[in-house]
């Protein structure tokens, strides 16, 4: 009986009626309306039976034909095999994976599509990435794809800055999946772009699944995706978050996304993936999503994978690597994926001209592009004229605040923002060949640099990142210091854009991101000034928390300082600091490699589950020979309370958020640091799982009650 009625449900669940007078004990009849399409289904389980039953069958067969039904017979060895089946059906698995083959072809011509004419053949280059904070050596690719297939709930989180990877990557992994045996779970892959609608994320989930899957209920599927039969791959979280505005210090950041993050944990329950994708951002670095993570610990796992910088040898020729090595040019400055794609595929005439002005790669870049779309639309713009038009459609998507619109829209906005030049444009054409201006219009929105978004065909964006940044930058920097964008997501583009280009460039786009600057959080502050400015020199990041970045060749407050302040999780490769300016800071779970300082006076600086490869951090740390101002045992206290609070009768929690240690007026930084390490020395506290978190021992509880004096 059980049996029969899950049988049932099954059914109901992909839309088909039970027909209950058509059935008996061994054979269920169901029907299924769709269109002009009346089909029934015949169903038994008792195969052993089969030439017996199926006689038993043919009355309901009359019965259902002269109803207008086509009628089946199917015979099943089981319950799964019927739900393997139905499901294989009414997804079109074969289809669904030559879908998904399709599009990756899609993404690699696109790719294509914005490289040199000799670029014939697209090929995946991966990247250095760490997991769960590790470094890895393998193929993320390979990683992700077997951590699909284990037991239980995963979320996996990609991140990278933007233009970086992350899409390239999900097409890989979503192509990987559809290749590589049958066992894999189908890919269910949308990728978000920010337009000018407030969204809520469970409705558009919704709404990209009913898009996806046509033809079955999202009920159906989102029950698919939890038995783990359907892996969703959403690209481009971060482009959800922009409704959202926190000030410094604040938890709105966090509060805006938890929402989506609960839709997405509702999801996660049985053998349920997914994969998000989603710029480097401080939410993930957070207190508050640390404590989701470990609400959910004991119902799905989480694995986080951060995108580094390109190789560049992975990328380059080892001859033209030697070359460019020989250039006035830092090569580490060249680690974008697109630039790094356009130096490999150049012809050898061309790469020799680069080589004699290396400063120029960029620009060398996009005239050859633009040159080419003169070409290839016969199109009579020059590439100053082309640059002027998509400047000024990423200006505007930067003051209203969306990064994709309708084919439509661009037109309407080509129209009226490059009004003059397109009359300047057309009057270079004969009578006979000029056209109009709509029809113009209409040519340029098919421009090279412009694409077709993945999110919605009849949307169009910029093709990449880096091309969308050239063009914010250009729009900023023509503005000057009053350039402002409806929202800071903007700016790191332009800045990663810029990255390569000449000094005086990048002082120039700094210069013009003066007004911005204030509406940026201090940690994307500081990664912007290190890579245009070439030195991190302000007074602007006091009692700031710095998380999460990877900074070279850097001279860190020779100009300017830093006091009350923590800098988290971030990686120093041959930097150096100049500790006279650095007052009451502490370092948490940050390596140094290669790095110098300077200090004439005893230092406040404090490090904690810090590293390197030169004895820096012990060498710094000896150069306060102060004792401590505050009672130990008091300090000792303060952190055992933060961990135990007054008055709660057991340890509502045994793991604590490190940082949040330094949120009090009433001990330095330095005495907290060192009663952890004490604490930590005795054994009172352990390591946690998480490197930002502490733990308190429960062997040792009895001795912490007595350090509380709550013993008696």
């Amino acid at each position: 009986m059980e049996m029969k009625e899950n049988i049932i449900e099954l059914f109901r669940q992909y839309g088909f009626e039970y027909r209950r007078q058509a059935s008996n004990e061994e054979f269920l009849a169901f029907t299924f309306k769709s269109g002009f399409f009346h089909n029934a289904e015949l169903v038994s389980t008792s195969i052993e039976n089969r030439i017996s039953i199926e006689k038993e069958m043919d009355k309901a067969v009359v019965d259902l034909e002269r109803l207008g039904f086509s009628t089946k017979k199917s015979f099943y060895n089981s319950f799964e095999e019927i739900d393997e089946t139905l499901f294989s059906g009414f997804f079109d698995v074969s289809d669904w994976k030559e879908k998904i083959k399709k599009e990756y072809k899609e993404n690699s011509e696109r790719i294509l599509s914005v490289l040199p004419g000799s670029s014939h053949r697209y090929s995946y280059i991966n990247v250095p990435f760490t997991k769960n904070g590790v470094l890895k050596e393998t193929s993320i690719v390979e990683d992700i794809s077997a951590s699909i297939l284990e037991p239980g709930p995963q979320l996996t989180i990609i991140e990278a800055p933007a233009g970086f990877g992350k899409t390239c990557t999900s097409y890989e992994i979503i192509n990987y999946l559809v290749k590589n045996g049958e066992k894999n779970p189908i890919p269910f892959f949308t990728e978000f772009s920010r337009d000018r609608q407030a969204r809520v994320f469970s409705h558009i989930f919704v709404r990209e699944v009913d898009k996806s899957f046509s033809s079955v209920n999202s009920d159906v599927v989102i029950k698919e995706v939890k038995k783990g039969r359907i892996v969703v791959v959403l690209d481009g979280f971060d482009e959800l978050l922009h409704d959202s505005k926190s000030s410094e210090g604040s938890t709105d950041g966090f509060e805006a996304t938890e929402p989506m993050l609960e839709t997405i944990s509702e999801l996660l329950t049985s053998d349920a993936k997914i994969i998000l994708t989603s710029r480097r951002s401080a939410i993930f670095d957070g207190e508050q999503f640390n404590e989701w993570i470990k609400k959910y610990n004991k119902t799905f796992s989480v694995n986080r994978y951060q995108l580094n910088i390109p190789d560049i040898s992975d990328w380059i020729p080892y001859p033209r690597l030697e070359r460019l090595r020989k250039t006035s040019i830092d090569v580490y400055k060249l680690s974008n994926p697109v630039l790094l794609s356009f130096l490999r595929c150049v012809s050898d005439e061309c790469f020799t001209d680069l080589c004699e002005q290396p400063s120029k790669i960029v620009e060398q870049y996009f005239q050859s592009m633009l040159e080419r779309e003169m070409d290839r639309q016969d199109l009579r713009m020059s590439p100053e004229q082309q640059s002027k038009m998509l400047e000024s459609i990423a200006s505007d998507m930067c003051e209203n605040n969306y990064t994709s619109d309708s084919k439509d829209k661009f037109i309407d906005i080509i129209k009226e923002k490059c009004g003059n030049l397109l009359n300047e444009v057309r009057s270079l054409y004969s009578p006979v060949d000029k056209p109009t201006v709509d029809k113009l219009a209409s040519k340029l929105v098919n421009h090279a640099f412009l694409d077709r978004s993945n999110q919605d065909e009849n949307n169009i964006e910029f093709v990449n990142e880096f091309v969308f940044g050239n063009y914010i930058a250009k729009a900023a920097i023509r503005d000057g210091s009053d350039w402002m964008a409806s929202d800071e997501r903007f700016v790191e583009p332009a800045v990663l854009s810029y990255s390569p280009r000449d000094d005086e460039s990048k002082c120039e786009l700094w210069g013009a991101l003066g007004s911005m600057r204030e509406f940026i959080d201090s940690s994307s502050r500081m990664k912007f000034q290190g890579i245009l400015t070439g030195e991190i020199a302000s007074t602007d990041f006091n009692d700031s928390d710095i998380t999460s970045l990877t900074l070279k060749g850097l001279s860190i407050f020779e100009n300017g300082g830093i006091s009350r302040s923590v800098i988290k999780g971030c990686s120093f490769t041959e930097c150096f600091f100049d500790f006279d300016n650095f007052h009451d800071v502490t370092f948490l779970n940050c390596t140094f490699w290669g790095c110098h300082y300077k200090s004439e006076t005893s230092t406040e600086i404090s490090f904690y589950n810090c590293s390197d490869d030169n004895g820096f951090v012990n060498e710094v740390e000896k150069l306060d020979l102060s004792p401590p101002v505050e009672c130990e045992l008091t300090v000792d206290v303060y952190v055992l309370e933060r961990m135990w609070p007054v008055g709660n009768n057991a340890i509502t929690r045994l793991h604590y958020f490190t940082a949040n240690l330094f949120k009090t007026d009433q001990f330095s930084r330095k005495s907290i640091i060192r009663a952890v390490k004490k604490l930590k020395q005795s054994g009172l506290l352990v390591e946690a799982n998480d490197s930002n978190f502490i733990a308190i021992n429960k062997s040792r509880i009895n001795e912490i009650k007595s350090v509380l004096g709550r013993d008696k």
